[in-house]
């Protein structure tokens, strides 16, 4: 008798459903059931099933989407959405960023002497993986690569820069230039958003592969929204995770 392989699972998740318009265009219809509280959306092709989750904004609801999602084991994790570009990233509103890392970039103590974080105090977020987790958590190496192939020629093609470098997950966003300098001199990240290290950390855990990407909204800066453009930063980063896919073993089409 002929058997055939089972299908592999990709796991999606954005924190909100701007950030996946175009996904759930491109690849629908979808069938779309309860998980926990979320509403997951789930689509079957011939080479790949596609499950997509909105998590919410903030580390908390991260964790717990993420969570649920890794239940049934997918292939990788792929995040995406928007992000604001540290200062030193050289990217501009409308590019595109690739996480090497993911950094917990408020979880420590403030001391007279400034920011302590959790290595220094000695509390590992993670301590079942080698080496224990701390506030770096770790993206999967053949995903990252994969998609500086798959993206390079990407950006080249849009226009866009294409940056790769350690993101920051933060509580309190940086509304100032003053603590976006800050904050981008003590971890040398790229990019920062809400959710990102929350969800790595989940994946570390459950040994389920990672890949994050986001489109730049704006410049960690003093704020001003009228600078800011989070419908062309999603759509970007929907663009490339669509191109990421369609370039995978067992493509998925529309």
């Amino acid at each position: 008798m002929k058997t055939t392989s089972p299908r592999p699972t990709i796991a999606i998740l954005a924190a909100v459903p701007l950030e996946t318009e175009l996904i759930r265009s491109f690849w629908g219809p979808w069938k779309i059931s309860d998980l926990g509280g979320f509403h997951l959306y789930r689509r079957k092709s011939a080479g790949m099933i596609i499950e997509l989750l909105h998590s919410g904004v903030g580390k908390a609801n991260a964790a717990a989407a993420t969570t649920l999602l890794t239940l049934h084991q997918p292939q990788a994790l792929l995040m995406l959405g928007c992000g604001g570009a540290l200062p030193g990233s050289h990217l501009q509103v409308g590019d595109l960023a690739l996480a090497s890392s993911e950094i917990f970039g408020d979880e420590g103590v403030l001391t007279l002497q400034g920011f302590q974080d959790l290595e220094t105090m000695h509390l590992p977020l993670l301590n079942s993986v080698a080496p224990p987790i701390y506030n770096t958590c770790p993206v999967d190496t053949t995903w990252l690569q994969r998609a500086q192939e798959q993206l390079t020629p990407f950006a080249a093609a849009t226009g866009i820069t294409l940056g790769t470098g350690a993101f920051v997950t933060v509580s309190t966003c940086s509304g100032t230039t003053s603590a976006g300098a800050a904050l981008a001199q003590r971890s040398g990240g790229i990019c920062e958003n809400m959710e990102g290290a929350a969800a790595a950390l989940v994946c570390a855990r459950q040994h389920i592969p990672f890949c994050e990407l986001r489109g730049i909204s704006n410049l960690v800066e003093d704020r001003n929204l009228a600078k800011w453009d989070l419908a062309g930063a999603a759509q970007i980063a929907q663009q490339a995770l669509i191109t990421l896919l369609c370039n995978e073993p067992g493509q998925v089409s529309a």
